[in-house]
């Protein structure tokens, strides 16, 4: 599993670990039912502290992105794709509404913003077939 911090990221340390961990699963860079390092091996891999890698593990154990067997180490859910998925097409739909909020309130139009995202998408589509 491939990590990256970000030191001068407003996001906490743990957090950036959860979301990246979060972008593997989406990108199929690690599969339902892979073991993921030992929060002792990940924290050495990273450089952090190892209570801030134990914090992110717990958090995605919490939300079933994890499964923590005694003795035999954390692996991927099995349900994981579907789970990811979900909370991140939510998370998106929260992060649309606050967007059309804020268009309305400084007087953008709905047809500005589908153009907006129009142009966004084709660049989008442009920069993954060079």
């Amino acid at each position: 599993m491939h990590i990256l911090l970000e030191p001068t990221s407003h996001y906490p340390i743990y957090e950036q670990i959860i979301q990246q961990v979060k972008a593997n699963i989406l990108r199929g860079v690690v599969m339902a039912g892979d073991q993921v390092p030992s929060v002792r091996e990940m924290s050495a891999q990273l450089t952090v502290n190892p209570n801030t890698v134990s914090k992110a593990y717990k958090e995605l154990e919490r939300e079933g992105v994890f499964v923590t067997y005694r003795g035999k180490g954390t692996f991927i859910s099995e349900d994981v794709q579907e789970l990811v998925h979900k909370r991140e097409v939510k998370l998106l739909k929260e992060q649309a509404e606050q967007i059309v909020a804020t268009a309305k309130q400084v007087g953008v139009t709905k047809e500005e913003m589908m153009i907006w995202i129009e142009e966004m998408f084709k660049e989008e589509e442009g920069e993954a077939h060079d």
